[in-house]
């Protein structure tokens, strides 16, 4: 009895006009809680977007307006003669193709960026496992290693032209006179010796740098993988083959495609060293941009070299950050 009671009064009072307004206001309440929320979040959106206003402008002005400027500039031809731009479509491109210093410049490009880089990739590693090891002098030795990569490019140029200069410089008095064409020989002014004089001075420059990279990496394999290799009876050279590189892959992949887009992009060691010569034997991709824009004062070629150049680093940095992106460098 009691029971029915109070159920019925339940019922009753959930009847009541004033239990359905409590109830309208409770979910309204809700509701209202629920929108400061909404408001919070568009302000934080709208907060993100005006953050990123200042760097994509930036990138616009810097980056976006010259790349544009360059492609319209390589559909024009203009000259000192005549200065007056006119359009031409896809006539530079048609002479670059055409013209044998492209392809010259092209193979030079070519032998400077796998010479460079494949012979900074062996001295780094080199280094890196020498520099790793426990002897007397070594703090001082790696801080003597690092000072070709941080000695600006044109002071580097100039000291390895005194290097391979044929009567005063150290390299003949080293060799004593004996060399592929007798004599004093001029390691910068042969045709056939030019480009390789000026990748030997590129690899002493870039070197250091692969060998910061390879020496944190080689530093950081896990002993205890080492030392389970020598237990299974692996000799050093099996441990470093299977254990140490295999560790240290990501850091070389990285490394040698980073060095893949500066070399390929370095410019002031070889304008200083040959300013391209002689004649074509040292002219890479940059350095004959430099003289068809500012010495033959050819812009619309001069793009156009341009274009191929960035189409091709364009390669190089893709694969640089699909790499970046495989080990956990972009999110």
């Amino acid at each position: 009895m009691l029971l029915r009671q109070h159920d019925q009064s339940m019922a009753s009072a959930a009847r009541r006009p004033g239990a359905v307004v409590r109830r309208a206001n409770k979910g309204e309440g809700s509701h209202a809680s629920r929108h400061p929320r909404g408001r919070h979040a568009r302000k934080e959106s709208l907060l993100r977007a005006a953050c990123l206003v200042p760097p994509l402008a930036l990138l616009a002005m810097l980056v976006g307006y010259p790349l544009v400027e360059t492609l319209r500039t390589s559909v024009m031809r203009s000259t000192f003669i005549q200065p007056e731009t006119v359009y031409v479509g896809l006539d530079n491109f048609s002479a670059l193709l055409s013209a044998d210093e492209f392809w010259a410049v092209v193979r030079n490009s070519v032998i400077w960026t796998a010479v460079v880089v494949s012979l900074q990739f062996v001295l780094g590693l080199a280094a890196a496992i020498l520099l790793s090891k426990r002897f007397r002098g070594r703090t001082a030795l790696r801080a003597v290693v690092i000072v070709p990569w941080v000695m600006p490019g044109i002071i580097a140029g100039v000291l390895w032209k005194l290097v391979y200069d044929p009567y005063l410089g150290p390299l003949n008095n080293l060799l004593g006179g004996i060399g592929p064409m007798g004599g004093n020989p001029a390691w910068l002014g042969a045709t056939g010796t030019a480009l390789f004089a000026v990748c030997v001075a590129a690899v002493w420059k870039g070197f250091p740098l692969s060998t910061v990279m390879y020496m944190a990496a080689y530093q950081n394999v896990p002993q205890d993988m080492r030392d389970a290799a020598r237990i299974d009876g692996a000799g050093r050279w099996r441990e470093f083959w299977h254990v140490t590189l295999p560790s240290m892959a990501s850091t070389m992949r990285t490394t040698v495609l980073l060095t893949m887009v500066w070399t390929f992009n370095y410019f002031d060691l070889v304008y200083v060293m040959t300013k391209g010569g002689p004649g074509v034997s040292t002219e890479i991709f940059p350095t004959v941009v430099y003289r068809q824009a500012f010495s033959e004062v050819n812009y619309g070629v001069a793009a156009a070299y341009g274009v191929v150049s960035v189409l091709v680093l364009s390669v190089f940095t893709a694969l640089y950050l699909r790499q970046l992106n495989r080990v956990g460098g972009l999110r």
